[in-house]
């Protein structure tokens, strides 16, 4: 008998099915632990990785570039500008206004003016002088002698005045016509300076010499037409001499 035969028999019998299944396997698992192992070691070292960038980007400083392109800039800088034109417009229109207004005014006084001359007013105001000059010469010894007794001084001229006009309650006479004439003016003339119709300054320089010595002669003529009844008779004849009118504000505001 060939014992190569039974030697390859032998040979035969040790590939065992079982066993070589077996140790395949356990190739395959050992295998797969090492694909596994390696992944985890992947795995960690990436989240290693990207956790370092995480607290990089943290720690890193902040840098925030400018949002505005320069077309951005100039566009806020012409509405900058835009808004300063427009106050100055604004302001520059109010100015123009007041001084329309103010313009106004002083035509309105220069129109006061020419109505006393036109209006039979200075007519009215002759009169009364032209009266009035023959007792004040025949008293003015008597004035001067009073010197600055200004109280004394109106008590005279007052006295003058209420010759002039007949001393009675029937205020009917030519001279009392003349009197409650200029009165109507000097009243109209205030109340438009009050009121900045018209021009307080422009007024009084054309008429403070006229208005301060009528008001000296017929303050006390004033006061008998009140007690006759007519309230407030002459009393803004005696603002306009005194001064006490409202000046004309800025817009009416200040």
């Amino acid at each position: 008998m060939d014992l190569r035969f039974f030697g390859f028999g032998i040979q035969a019998m040790d590939d065992d099915p079982t066993k070589t299944h077996q140790e395949a396997l356990k190739q395959h698992r050992d295998a797969v632990a090492r694909s596994s192992a390696g992944r985890r070691e992947s795995q960690l070292h990436q989240a290693a990785h990207t956790g370092v960038g995480i607290i990089e980007a943290i720690s890193a400083p902040v840098h925030v570039d400018d949002p505005f392109t320069p077309l951005h800039r100039a566009d806020e800088i012409a509405a900058v500008i835009l808004k300063v034109v427009t106050v100055l417009a604004l302001c520059f229109g109010l100015f123009e206004y007041d001084r329309q207004k103010a313009d106004a005014r002083v035509t309105e006084s220069l129109s006061l003016v020419q109505e006393w001359e036109a209006g039979g007013y200075r007519d009215a105001y002759t009169a009364i002088n032209d009266a009035l000059w023959p007792l004040y010469s025949e008293n003015a010894e008597a004035i001067s002698a009073l010197g600055s007794d200004a109280a004394q001084k109106a008590v005279l001229y007052g006295n003058i005045g209420d010759v002039v006009t007949g001393r009675d309650d029937a205020f009917v006479s030519d001279a009392d016509r003349n009197v409650d004439k200029v009165f109507h003016f000097f009243e109209r003339a205030a109340i438009c300076a009050d009121e900045a119709i018209c021009d307080y300054p422009v007024l009084k320089t054309f008429f403070k010499s006229e208005s301060e010595s009528f008001w000296l002669y017929f303050g006390t003529y004033a006061e008998r037409r009140q007690s006759d009844g007519f309230a407030g008779y002459g009393d803004w004849t005696r603002k306009f001499v005194e001064g006490d009118i409202r000046r004309a504000k800025f817009l009416g505001l200040f």
